[in-house]
């Protein structure tokens, strides 16, 4: 597996936290260092960052390439960005690490997710499973279609449908065959729509077997739900990047089941922003 030498792009796009970024990339370069015969070129995209992201890291870590963003790339566009760069690189990558600055991993991580895309021969795309420090519980990873929970990883390589972008490897022959991540796509729900794209392409999906590191659930109720928020910067919120925009979920859910689904969440989910109550009812039906 690792006697001829491997080249990587490790993609990340960040906003501030700059410790979060920082501890991030330590735990990266501790991992990739019990890899010999690979070398690993890191692209970062940094959109807008008010926190001295640009200058602090270009300092620790001067083999980063940092890019600008406008601000307002947030997380789907921000990765498509540095994958851009990278793809212009000229360099012909083996593959792709996606990697989140609040997700810290494992020393052995890097090198079990490569072993594992090994034993698919390098044809499909491993997510990696993340736990929390607090309860141990498993927050990220993916999910089968129609769960709320996300699946546990349990020693083997489990499929998956609903992929969360946390840690996740993609081939080089996935990506000569669907590409990058779709920039319609702003914030959220590129993930989710990049690992059922792979799947309508005949290309496997899996869990990593075991948890490859950490990485807190944060998540929360968007303020387009909240009771507690105005009705009128509830409808701001909503249709934002990092609101539920209804547009975009209606993309997606068109794409991938039928727009039957689709127009009846965007009539729901206008319902909810005017009636927020209504939203706890219709989860616990």
């Amino acid at each position: 597996m690792f006697f001829e030498m491997r080249s990587y792009a490790v993609l990340l796009t960040v906003f501030n936290r700059i410790e979060l970024t920082r501890k991030s990339l330590v735990d990266f370069e501790k991992a990739v260092s019990f890899i010999p015969n690979a070398s690993f070129d890191i692209f970062l995209t940094d959109d807008g960052s008010t926190d001295n992201t640009k200058e602090v890291i270009s300092q620790e870590f001067p083999n980063i390439t940092i890019l600008e963003g406008n601000g307002n790339l947030f997380w789907c566009r921000g990765m498509v960005n540095s994958w851009k760069y990278a793809c212009g690189n000229n360099v012909n990558y083996d593959g792709y690490f996606w990697l989140n600055n609040d997700s810290y991993i494992f020393p052995n991580s890097i090198k079990e997710i490569l072993s594992s895309s090994s034993e698919k021969s390098d044809q499909a795309i491993i997510s990696g499973a993340f736990k929390s420090a607090i309860n141990g519980l498993t927050t990220y990873g993916g999910r089968l279609k129609g769960q709320v929970k996300n699946l546990d990883p349990n020693g083997t390589l489990q499929r998956i449908e609903w992929m969360n972008g946390n840690l996740v490897f993609v081939p080089k022959y996935v990506f000569d065959r669907i590409g990058m991540l779709d920039d319609t796509f702003w914030h959220a729900i590129g993930d989710y729509d990049y690992g059922l794209r792979a799947i309508k392409n005949n290309i496997e999906v899996y869990l990593s077997k075991d948890y490859v590191g950490i990485c807190e659930d944060h998540e929360k109720i968007e303020a387009c739900y909240d009771v507690n928020v105005p009705i009128k910067k509830r409808f701001k919120n909503f249709y934002t990047p990092l609101g539920d925009d209804p547009f975009l979920r209606f993309i997606f859910l068109k794409r991938h089941y039928t727009i039957f689904k689709a127009t009846k969440s965007f009539i729901i989910t206008h319902l909810f922003v005017l009636f927020p109550s209504l939203m706890k009812l219709y989860n616990n039906k």
